[in-house]
């Protein structure tokens, strides 16, 4: 049960998140938080602490009404209410601060939907192609989500969502090869104008752990040891990647420093009734909860190369 003292009239009340000022929002958070079963809280807790790298909460009371999902691109579909913006805010509570890339949205949640046009790109809207395994913000020069929440508001059986825990990958890795992951010997594509790469590693310690940052799509190896070992990695990340289905009225949590995320090929129809998914982004870093981030590039920074597209954006 995901809640254990529901109150649709407290959810469905819940402060539009796309204001200037979180405050109301993050407010109404804290009472929605409060509904939260026991079984719910302790989920999200062990994410936290890293016990588990993704779960997915399903058959949460939403009712609001769901207008048609769009067919061209908006930072937003407009709706009445705002009751999966509410769970995402109460659910981001136990995890870390609200935040956002201005190149994805100027919110700090962003709707996730098949667009007419971009069918076979490698952008997070594209259908007929899979979307790659990657972990969001990989390539951001100052800060990457701890967790990335997804709400399933409309779902397709075709679109699943692949992920692949890294503890699982690193067991299937060769020692040489994570070597060689660990070094600044691969291009992350940074910005597409003007086009600029980082060097940077794909694996890298992160406490007494290691972490990922890392998109198949964006990420290539400097030399032929790198490129190697890059389709290597490729190789393993799907041999251990687990199938995750999305249900309506779910919501996913996935790890996003320890998994990286894929999502299948589908058709979508462009009749209002395609997938949809509400996404944001959470860290446990010390930021203010809401913070819009914008990608810098520095040109006295001799670590990123000159190479066209921003990160997150539609290709």
């Amino acid at each position: 049960m995901f809640v254990s003292d529901f109150n649709s009239g407290l959810l469905a009340d819940t402060p539009s998140p796309y204001t200037g000022n979180l405050t109301a929002f993050l407010r109404h958070a804290h009472l929605l938080n409060a509904c939260f079963s026991g079984e719910t809280r302790h989920a999200l807790r062990q994410l936290r602490a890293g016990g588990i790298k993704y779960y997915q909460f399903s058959d949460i009371p939403v009712t609001e009404a769901i207008p048609p999902t769009k067919t061209d691109y908006v930072s937003r579909i407009p709706k009445q209410t705002f009751e999966s913006e509410g769970v995402i805010g109460a659910a981001s509570l136990e995890l870390g601060q609200l935040f956002g890339y201005e190149e994805t949205s100027k919110y700090v949640m962003y709707d996730i939907y098949p667009v007419q046009g971009y069918e076979e790109s490698r952008s997070f809207v594209n259908s007929r192609k899979e979307l790659a395994f990657h972990s969001d913000g990989s390539a951001h020069l100052e800060l990457s989500p701890d967790y990335v929440l997804l709400y399933c508001i409309r779902s397709d059986r075709d679109a699943l969502n692949l992920v692949a825990d890294l503890d699982v990958l690193l067991r299937e890795l060769p020692a040489t090869v994570v070597d060689v992951l660990m070094r600044p010997v691969f291009k992350h594509l940074v910005s597409q104008s003007p086009e600029r790469y980082d060097l940077k590693p794909v694996l890298f310690a992160e406490g007494r752990e290691l972490a990922v940052k890392y998109d198949a799509e964006n990420v290539t190896g400097l030399n032929e040891e790198a490129i190697t070992a890059q389709n290597i990695l490729n190789d393993r990340i799907h041999r251990v990647a687990v199938e995750v289905s999305n249900t309506e009225n779910s919501l996913l949590i996935i790890n996003n420093k320890r998994c990286l995320h894929a999502r299948t090929s589908f058709t979508p129809k462009f009749d209002g009734a395609d997938r949809w998914i509400k996404g944001a982004f959470v860290t446990k870093s010390d930021i203010r909860n809401g913070a819009i981030l914008s990608l810098s590039l520095q040109k006295s920074n001799d670590k990123a190369m000159d190479r066209s597209y921003t990160v997150g954006s539609l290709e």
